[in-house]
């Protein structure tokens, strides 16, 4: 089992735009039980379905890890932390110069949903794009 860094997500392997800048904490298990013909059944939507956003104080019920606001006081500066593990993952040969932009925006789109979410609502269609 690959040991959880300081926002749980695993250390091991490739370190992802998504794990260098993260949202939240991505946690298996709940992948398992997309239905095949279900929207988020690609190797996004699995990743996706098991995000746990740090959203908020109350959000972490006293949990250690930094919500969102406190990680990236601004969108702006969400933006330039994403750019920049971008343009590490294309100089480490782990993404392609062509796929930098939209790594950006993607992850971008969902720090937006995330925020625009209301707490109140259990579901999680919010986490995928329109």
């Amino acid at each position: 089992m690959p040991a959880p860094d300081a926002d749980g997500n695993d250390r091991g392997g490739v370190r992802l735009v998504e794990l260098r800048v993260p949202l939240g904490t991505h946690t298996g298990g709940t992948s398992a039980r997309l239905k095949r013909d279900s929207p988020g059944h690609g190797a996004l939507g699995r990743q996706l379905r098991s995000l746990r956003p740090h959203r908020g104080r109350a959000a972490r019920r006293g949990g250690s890890r930094p919500s969102l606001q406190e990680r990236y006081l601004t969108r702006q500066d969400f933006a330039a932390a994403l750019r920049k593990a971008a343009d590490q993952q294309v100089s480490d040969g782990f993404l392609l110069s062509e796929d930098e932009e939209r790594a950006v925006s993607e992850n971008l789109g969902l720090y937006d949903r995330i925020l625009a979410h209301d707490p109140k609502d259990p579901g999680c269609d919010y986490l995928f794009a329109q």
